[in-house]
């Protein structure tokens, strides 16, 4: 019941030659080589007046649009990897991708961008925040907007991104039957959950055994993957 062994889908791009990439699966398009390292207000006062291989309706992605290409090989290079044979958490067959920069202070991880989805609360003493991917370490969180861990402005990377304005909008529909279909993803899902807390290896078991009972009508259930 690992998702190695579900194909669902499978991240699909295309370099569109002129500095930027579609993805397949979203409909999105996206900036190629990222923007230098620039503040929260800087990022988002930019991409109004951002343009590139003609098109002027660039913005700031959502936390769902930036997530959507996380790819789940990478290595952190803060552990014992290092930036030599560490592994992007991103395709960098499409997409430009520089660690941090150590000889200016930099630790190699501090490769975080920024989104344009508010953090709802506060973090690192209290300053405000937005969600951001980190493609060095693969986290995704909320990083202060403002002012740094250093007492610094805070400033990272931005790849503006266009189309498809509806991603990410969930679209759920209630079956009356227990389920849930999201029209949005075209996924379908349990309505309640297991009512018990268990490990992994331990839930996997879990949802064969629900698929011999053929749990709500159906033998096809499966953990989700990250991004489900």
């Amino acid at each position: 019941g690992q998702d190695a062994q579900y194909q669902g889908v499978q991240p699909a791009y295309e370099d569109n030659g002129d500095g930027t990439v579609s993805d397949l699966d979203t409909g999105l398009m996206w900036q190629q080589d990222p923007s230098d390292k620039m503040t929260y207000d800087e990022a988002a006062a930019r991409s109004s007046s951002f343009n590139l291989a003609g098109y002027d309706d660039w913005r700031l992605p959502t936390i769902k649009e930036l997530y959507s290409l996380i790819l789940f090989i990478g290595t952190d290079p803060s552990g014992p990897e290092t930036a030599a044979n560490a592994v992007p958490f991103i395709n960098t067959d499409y997409f430009a991708f520089g660690y941090g920069d150590t000889s200016a202070g930099e630790r190699i991880i501090d490769a975080q961008y920024w989104s344009s989805t508010e953090y709802v609360g506060a973090t690192m003493n209290g300053n405000a925040a937005v969600f951001g991917v980190n493609f060095a370490d693969g986290r995704i969180k909320g990083y202060p907007r403002d002012i740094g861990p250093q007492g610094q402005p805070m400033k990272e990377f931005a790849r503006y991104v266009r189309g498809n304005l509806d991603y990410g909008i969930n679209n759920f529909m209630d079956n009356g039957d227990g389920t849930i279909t999201d029209n949005a993803a075209g996924l379908m899902w349990s309505k309640a959950d297991s009512g018990k807390g268990m490990d992994w290896e331990g839930a996997l078991a879990w949802i064969q055994q629900k698929n011999k009972e053929n749990y709500l009508g159906y033998n096809d259930w499966r953990l989700p993957n990250a991004k489900e």
